[in-house]
């Protein structure tokens, strides 16, 4: 069982970019209530292994049945079948497209401030060139698409911040891929994509209010998680 101290220790460390930026609202109290509900209601599996498999799949030139495979030996029955609902759309629509990885960017991983020695992980899925351009993509492979604008506006500019600031990717862009099932099907997915070019980037004032206002909700948060974690008798 883990322990209410490692619970608390766990949320002052953020999780990838995608999931963190789902617990940002504009406002405080509404951000505190997204923290407590993705602490004591985290997800039992993540959707890491399949991330690493498309990223293998598109910078390593895996077959598309040594994909296929991949996705069904993975051990949790769940996570398998999403990674196959996932590829369903995904493959395809790569493949229009003959999108390479490039090999060196693989591990690529910036971690970015967002408070006091607190750091949010702003990891590609892959890199590949566009037009001579390094490209950085960000997979997310969610039944349903949650972020708002302002969340889509944040994840952007974090990219942008992050990402598209260092050497080499001046200039660049970056693709973030989606693929939420469509409305209405419990298994069929189709691939949503937007560039962050496509989105206004949040000032480094507003960067800064949110970051202030997540550091606060967080803190509003924890005596809330402390209190239900004792209730549970965890």
């Amino acid at each position: 069982m883990v322990s209410p101290e490692r619970k608390i220790a766990e949320i002052r460390k953020p999780p990838s970019l995608a999931n963190w930026v789902r617990l940002n609202d504009r406002r405080r109290d509404e951000t505190a209530r997204k923290i407590t509900r993705f602490v004591l209601g985290k997800p039992r599996y993540a959707l890491t292994q399949i991330y690493r498999l498309f990223a293998d799949y598109v910078t390593f030139g895996l077959s598309r049945e040594t994909l296929e495979k991949a996705l069904i030996g993975i051990a949790n029955p769940l996570v398998s079948r999403l990674g196959r609902e996932i590829a369903a759309a995904l493959i395809p629509w790569l493949g229009a497209r003959d999108i390479k990885g490039i090999q060196v960017f693989h591990d690529m991983i910036a971690m970015y401030p967002i408070g006091r020695n607190m750091f949010v992980p702003v990891k590609p899925t892959f890199t590949f060139l566009d037009k001579g351009k390094l490209t950085p993509v960000f997979l997310i492979g969610w039944a349903s698409m949650p972020f708002s604008d302002f969340q889509s506006r944040l994840f952007a500019t974090i990219v942008q911040k992050a990402i598209l600031s260092l050497e080499g990717f001046e200039g660049s862009d970056a693709l973030i891929i989606f693929v939420p099932r469509i409305a209405g099907s419990k298994t069929d997915r189709h691939v949503r994509a937007w560039k962050v070019s496509e989105r206004q980037l949040l000032t480094d004032g507003e960067l800064r209010d949110q970051f202030d206002r997540f550091g606060n909700a967080l803190d509003d948060a924890v005596p809330v998680i402390l209190e239900e974690l004792a209730r549970r008798g965890e």
